[in-house]
């Protein structure tokens, strides 16, 4: 038993009351249990109070210890043998907090952890112990991301076919997509080039051999100082003639040394000078005198690098709206749950998201689905042709025949006309048949052409030719490879089911709108594109939840057993 003045050492350690020492002996020695009491208390009462909270929802019927599981490697960095200050499941708790707060900062993250009583009984933190700070939560968001990122999207998504069952193979997914920002800045091409071949010099000093650190590439101290100011056009373009020459000169001194580093080490090499031959291809150009200038926009190349710290990332443009850097976010949902995200960069057209979706689902094991329903981006005759082909037949894509660049809706389309491929004919919407075929000199497919002499009279004349058209002009109409599925495709669209099918289009925009708006899905936390992925992988497994939430409030779904409440 402590001694009296022990025990007033520990009274006034914990900022106790002086009391008599036969009170301070009951209460020292039962103080661990007495605040676990009154913290447990307060827990029940705060939690009664907040029923309609959504993390004591999700608490009382969502168990993550899946998750926790397939995180159980986690091992804090610190002193060998030393004890974990907050468990696994502490951590995995406070990642679901973090999407729920709007896929939050880890300071932020702190902030909830410390300041609200409902975010600490959900984590499962005492009511007077310590909070982890944003350095340990940090250290656990990193290491899931490059351990476990789909952990808790798959680990949902298993748990709701298990309570809420959906016939995968049986029902239609939507699909759509929708940018997500890096959360860096874009750069100057001029800045851009120096910092990319600044990190390609930094690179050669840190994996060259000793004996050709320096003798390889010696460089002015000068050599990255750009010069300033850079307010008119002269300016500009004097920086980009220092840019350009120092950036062909590293890349025509290194080149040739690559073979002198282990494979590893020359393929980190040869990626970083590959980012530098890219943007003096895309950006750059020269004169007729052999000076750089700044390349024309109309010639710039595709996938166009604008950062130095996240060279994954690239612009996204989808007009009306302003051009994102950073990545291109793609869904495929039912009206229930989201079933596949992924996350490419930016200049990734819209229209290889459904062959990404599926390939992501067939990498998980999953059934894909009979039809997945988009936008017309997914209407392209090579687009349903990849995605028949990846499915063998089992999935079809459901959208809008797009039409050709340049198209006047107005007219005929190529669409409208059938295409015989074993005897090489066109025939047109008024019956007449040309077989008049020329090889396209921009793609695939073959141009017919129907004469003035055979459209003479033609009473679709003036739905067939522009109204300013010359009597004695004739027709093209190219026609692709895959000029029969798109005919197979705008059949369907017209059917009663594919009209129907198109109807429920719509029911992927409040996904996307909550995810954008509400989960952090607008603009990715950390660099990389696997870093993206992870951070869409988080929103949309907590979206999931929370739409099963919603549908179990309503009595849409069935009603699952209470779990305990989360103690801490």
């Amino acid at each position: 038993m402590k001694s009296v003045p022990a025990l007033f050492w520990e009274v006034e350690s914990v900022g106790l009351p002086r009391v008599p020492p036969a009170v301070l002996l009951m209460v020292v020695r039962w103080l661990e249990p007495l605040l676990g009491w009154v913290s447990a208390l307060l827990y029940e009462r705060v939690v009664q109070q907040c029923r309609a909270h959504p993390l004591v929802q999700l608490a009382r019927v969502y168990d993550p210890s899946p998750v926790i599981a397939r995180c159980a490697a986690y091992q804090k960095a610190g002193g060998r043998g030393a004890p974990a200050t907050y468990t696994v499941a502490q951590l995995v708790r406070a990642e679901l907090v973090r999407v729920w707060a709007g896929s939050c900062s880890d300071p932020a993250l702190e902030r909830l952890l410390a300041a609200d009583l409902i975010v600490r009984w959900y984590v499962g933190l005492p009511l007077g112990g310590p909070t982890p700070d944003h350095s340990t939560l940090q250290r656990f968001h990193v290491w899931l991301s490059e351990h476990q990122p789909r952990a808790l999207f798959d680990e949902g998504l298993a748990f709701l076919d298990q309570v809420d069952p959906e016939p995968v193979a049986q029902t239609p997914q939507i699909a759509d997509t929708f940018a997500l920002a890096s959360p860096v800045a874009p750069m100057h091409t001029t800045d851009l080039l120096v910092a990319l071949t600044a990190q390609s010099v930094t690179l050669w000093a840190e994996l060259a051999p000793l004996a050709l650190r320096e003798t390889v590439l010696r460089l002015p101290p000068t050599a990255f100082e750009l010069p300033l100011p850079q307010r008119t056009p002269g300016q500009r373009l004097a920086r980009l003639r220092h840019a350009a020459p120092l950036a062909e000169q590293v890349l025509s001194t290194l080149r040739p040394h690559l073979a002198a580093l282990p494979e590893t080490d020359r393929v980190r090499l040869a990626q970083q000078l590959g980012y530098v031959e890219k943007v003096l291809a895309d950006e750059v150009t020269t004169d007729e005198e052999g000076l750089f200038i700044p390349r024309p926009a109309a010639t710039r190349g595709s996938y166009r690098l604008a950062s130095a710290v996240d060279v994954e990332a690239t612009f996204r443009l989808h007009e009306p709206h302003p051009a994102v850097l950073g990545y291109n976010a793609a869904l495929a949902t039912t009206a229930t749950r989201i079933r596949a995200a992924v996350v490419v960069t930016g200049a990734t057209p819209d229209s290889e998201a459904p062959a990404l979706l599926l390939r992501q689902q067939q990498a998980a094991g999953s059934p894909l689905p009979p039809q997945l329903i988009m936008d017309a981006a997914a209407g392209w005759g090579k687009t349903r042709a990849e995605v028949q082909g990846l499915s063998r037949g089992q999935t079809t894509i459901v959208a809008p025949i797009p039409q050709a660049g340049g198209a006047d809706l107005s007219r005929f389309t190529p669409a409208d006309f059938f295409y015989d491929a074993q005897s090489a004919r066109c025939t047109c919407p008024n019956g007449v048949t040309s077989t008049r075929a020329y090889q396209h000199g921009a793609g695939d497919g073959l141009s017919f052409r129907f004469l003035a002499a055979e459209c003479a009279g033609c009473p679709l004349w003036e739905r067939c030719r522009a109204a300013d058209a010359s009597p004695k002009g004739h027709r093209s109409v190219y026609v692709t490879p895959y000029h029969a599925t798109l005919r197979r495709a705008a059949l369907f669209n017209q059917s009663q089911e594919g009209r129907a099918l198109l109807a429920t289009r719509w029911q992927v925009e409040p996904t996307v709108a909550w995810l954008v708006r509400y989960d952090g899905a607008r603009r990715a936390r950390r660099v990389g594109l696997a870093a993206a992925q992870f951070h869409l992988f988080q929103a949309c497994a907590l979206r999931t939840l929370w739409r099963w939430l919603a549908r179990l409030q309503r009595g849409q779904a069935p009603q699952v057993e209470q779990l305990l409440p989360v103690a801490a």
